[in-house]
């Protein structure tokens, strides 16, 4: 009797047909490449962010220096990184100071981009 029972059960297990199998393998490819595309949109992103925070940093740091040299300040540029980060800064003489505009481009992962940053430097010796 036990012989019988176990083939009746035999019998009526049924394994996976090969269209289910594709089916399946389909829908795992699919998952997949959607998330390695999300990998690679992190590392873009992961790049970009560093070469933007790089940009700030130079930005600020010229901006400093030329804010401790109140009494030689000009326009001007300059770069960094074989070429890849450029520096443009403009001097505008106002009442009491000097406002500074400073442009720095980059080429990222991402493009051209760039950012812009301002400061008012007061006249340390005023008339």
């Amino acid at each position: 009797m036990k012989i019988t029972a176990l083939l009746r059960i035999a019998k009526q297990r049924k394994g996976f047909s090969l269209v289910e199998v594709l089916i399946a393998l389909v829908i795992l490819a699919i998952a997949l490449f959607a998330l390695g595309g999300v990998v690679v949109s992190t590392t873009m992103l992961m790049a970009h962010t560093i070469d933007k925070e790089k940009a700030v940093n130079l930005g600020v740091e010229k901006l400093e220096t030329l804010e401790a040299d109140y009494g030689e300040i000009d326009d001007g540029s300059d770069s960094f990184g074989n070429g890849k980060f450029n520096r443009t800064w403009t001097v505008d003489s106002e009442t009491g100071g000097e406002n500074i505009t400073m442009i720095v481009q980059w080429d990222g992962i991402l493009g051209s981009r760039e950012i812009t940053l301002e400061r008012f430097v007061a006249n340390p010796e005023p008339n």
